[in-house]
């Protein structure tokens, strides 16, 4: 079944294209991974793609006044010259024809294209078929789920001495889902949401920092309410009306992080976190190494960073409050803007809590649901 006749609008068509693009594989020893699948069902035209450790489904239907399917087929294009193509073409109705030749046809107005494709039987890749409603499942707010993965993800570590530690910890409990990721050296991230779990669902899973960040990037859609999740032992799904996207999970297990949170503290600060992040931004600037020192006193913060034969700066931040003792620190700036960045509050509470011991960044108000840890930097 090769034969495909299918009239969508442009827009509708690019949407779908640029969504599984973004999970085709482009390595070269991998070419039947480089292909994008088109299925054109009763009521649907289907769109898949991915890699060896990513798959992406979107699915357009018939409802939508601006598709029709003629004929049922299916057929493997070139992803990115498909890709290319369609984003260039000028708005409008676009018809895309599949013959038995395997060629894939691509009509607009006055532009013709066409793409020798090949049979979905002669490639890697098993489109993802999309789940029944399981036991094994939760809703989530699409917006709330984006904010998590924004907030926690950026804290997982890049290397691959501990390739655990490349993931994001997602765990199920009740009515809590929890996300915690950690390099395991300087920084560690965590928010707990409240969910409905009507199934009574727990579980845990080890999802790729990228794949989780690529995730948030292919449903950053406004028509999105809810995301299932769906988790097995392989792999993690995220669906919506028109998404199927699995994910392959870390196997192994992820370190305990309760011990990493400092249980007291010698000093806490409140701050407008808009105004730090900005005064930590001027600062790095001239930051050598991205050191940055940071003196509290009684009323205020003062920031420090220099760069030999270059220069220095020195910027002042009136603290909103403060409780115990005055202290001196060196601080990564990078890591530090990274951190304030998925902070989304006006203001903060900053705990210090030693000088060999991580910074605890929590809400100002009673809310706890976050935390984000960041180790100082040891000097001279």
């Amino acid at each position: 079944m090769n034969k495909l006749l299918v009239h969508l609008s442009r827009d509708v068509l690019a949407k779908a294209v640029q969504h599984v693009f973004k999970a085709v594989s482009n390595h070269r020893h991998a070419p039947n991974l480089s292909g994008l699948y088109i299925y054109a069902g009763n009521e649907e035209v289907i769109f898949s793609g991915g890699n060896t450790s990513l798959k992406v489904q979107y699915k357009v239907c018939i409802t939508d006044r601006k598709t029709q399917i003629m004929k049922k087929g299916s057929i493997v294009c070139p992803a990115k010259y498909l890709y290319e193509i369609i984003r260039k073409l000028n708005d409008g109705n676009v018809i895309l024809e599949a013959d038995e030749q395997l060629v894939l046809s691509i009509t607009s107005g006055n532009t013709r294209v066409c793409l020798s494709g090949v049979s979905p039987m002669a490639t890697a890749f098993i489109p993802p078929q999309h789940h029944q409603e399981s036991t094994r499942g939760i809703d989530v707010s699409y917006n709330v789920l984006k904010s998590v993965i924004k907030q926690v993800a950026e804290a997982a570590s890049t290397s691959e001495a501990k390739p655990i530690l490349t993931g994001v910890l997602l765990e199920i409990q009740g009515n809590q889902l929890t996300m915690i990721a950690t390099d395991g050296v300087v920084r560690m991230a965590k928010r707990t949401i409240c969910i409905e779990n009507e199934g009574e669902f727990s579980g845990s899973a080890v999802i790729p920092r990228a794949n989780l960040m690529e995730i948030a990037k292919i449903l950053d859609d406004e028509g999105l309410a809810k995301v299932n999740i769906q988790l097995n032992p392989y792999e993690i799904s995220f669906m919506t009306h028109s998404h199927l996207i699995e994910s392959v999970l870390i196997e192994g297990y992820y370190p305990s992080t309760k011990n990493l949170v400092p249980s007291s503290y010698v000093s806490e600060i409140v701050l407008d976190i808009q105004l730090f992040r900005k005064v930590v931004e001027r600062v790095s600037v001239l930051a050598d190494d991205n050191l940055i020192t940071m003196h509290i006193s009684e009323k205020k913060l003062e920031l420090i960073s220099s760069t030999a034969e270059i220069g220095d700066v020195r910027d002042v931040l009136f603290l909103k409050d403060k409780v115990g003792e005055n202290f001196s620190i060196t601080i990564n700036g990078k890591y530090l803007i990274s951190t304030l960045r998925c902070i989304e509050s006006d203001t903060i509470r900053v705990r210090f809590t030693g000088s060999k011991s991580p910074f605890v960044f929590l809400p100002d108000l009673e809310d706890r649901s976050w935390l984000f840890l960041l180790t100082p930097v040891m000097t001279r």
